[in-house]
Formats: structure tokens, C-alpha cells, sequence
């Protein structure tokens, strides 16, 4: 007989699904994605979706994007992430620096994080929507054992401003993107 899938956006999602092992919650309210690329693995939030591609691309063990989404429409928030993996890891940072920078047009300094086996370069910024404000968290982790690296980009807005539950604690939502970036972690290479 077949296991009843949580009823979670994340498991109620085919595509999603397919992409997690576990439905045991790893921490309240997240799953863990061990990536197939066998290179690393990260929380997923449980109502958090993704589609095939262009959201979801792979290149055999090397590379992987991810772009999925946590929205909640009753209470007017929506998180918004984007993973990309690859085996460049810090011998490539600046480069990927200018990548990520780019694909935020964010163009200051990044705050390096020690992270137990991972370094994390990190900045945030804040760009005006025309309903809504766009807080973007974002950082490249790299590993200190071998090259990897994960790209992370966590922006979290409110679906509508305009509405009255358009409530977002930028403080709380920083810690939630350094915890989802310092939960990453590498698989050491055999």
C-alpha cells in the first residue's frame, strides 16, 4: 500500500516530490533536498514548489538550478529562492561573485561567514516593486574541502503592499536566509 504523502504544497506537487527522498521533516516545517548531483543537500520548506525546467536544470553531477517558491496568498507572502550548484567552489569565487552580483544587480562588498566546513560570502539589498518591496538575501557558499559551491538567493516580499497584512520583519527574515544558507551542506567527494 502506498504511503499518504503529507499534505504539504511540497509533497502535493508531483514534480517537487519527485525531487525529495524524505517525508520526514528534517526541522519544523522543512524537508531536506539531497540533491541528485550527489554533491549537496539543503532544507526545503514545506510548502515551498518548483516546476521541470527552465525552474529546475541539471548537467550531470556538475551543475543544478533550482528556483522555487514559498507562497502563502492568506497571509500575503511570498519567499522566493534560487539555488545554483556548482563544482567551481572558492577557486572560482570572484567570478562567481560577479555572477550572483549581476543576477541581483547588487555591486558592494560581501561579508564573509565562517560556517563550520563552509564559507558563505554574503550581502543583502533592497529594491522597490511597483505593489511591494523586495528584501534580497543572497550568498555563494562555498565548501573549505573540496570545490563546490552553492549559489543562494533568498528574497522575501509581500504578495500585495497594499493590503493590510502586508507585514514583513526584515530582521526575522535575514535569519531565516542565514540559517537556510548555513544549513547547506557538501557531500566530501569519495
Amino acid at each position: 500500500m502506498e504511503k499518504e504523502l503529507p499534505n504539504t504544497a511540497a509533497f502535493q506537487d508531483e514534480f517537487t516530490s519527485s525531487l525529495l527522498d524524505s517525508t520526514e521533516e528534517v526541522e519544523e516545517g522543512h524537508y531536506l533536498l539531497e540533491s541528485d548531483t550527489g554533491g549537496y543537500s539543503m532544507l526545503w520548506p514545506k510548502n515551498a514548489v518548483t516546476d521541470g525546467p527552465p525552474f529546475y536544470q541539471r548537467t550531470g553531477d556538475s551543475f543544478e538550478k533550482i528556483l522555487f517558491d514559498d507562497v502563502n496568498e492568506e497571509e500575503n507572502y511570498l519567499n522566493s529562492f534560487s539555488t545554483t550548484y556548482s563544482t567551481y567552489g572558492e577557486s572560482a569565487i570572484e567570478s562567481s561573485l560577479n555572477l550572483l552580483s549581476g543576477s541581483v544587480k547588487y555591486f558592494g562588498e560581501y561579508e564573509k561567514i565562517e560556517a563550520g566546513k563552509n564559507r558563505i560570502y554574503y550581502a543583502k539589498s533592497v529594491e522597490p516593486l511597483e505593489n511591494s518591496t523586495s528584501y534580497r538575501f543572497f550568498g555563494y557558499i562555498v565548501s573549505k574541502d573540496d570545490q563546490k559551491g552553492l549559489e543562494y538567493v533568498f528574497i522575501a516580499r509581500c504578495l500585495d503592499k497594499s493590503k493590510p497584512n502586508c507585514d514583513i520583519d526584515v530582521e526575522k527574515e535575514e535569519e531565516k536566509a542565514l540559517h537556510y544558507m548555513k544549513s547547506v551542506t557538501f557531500n566530501k567527494d569519495e
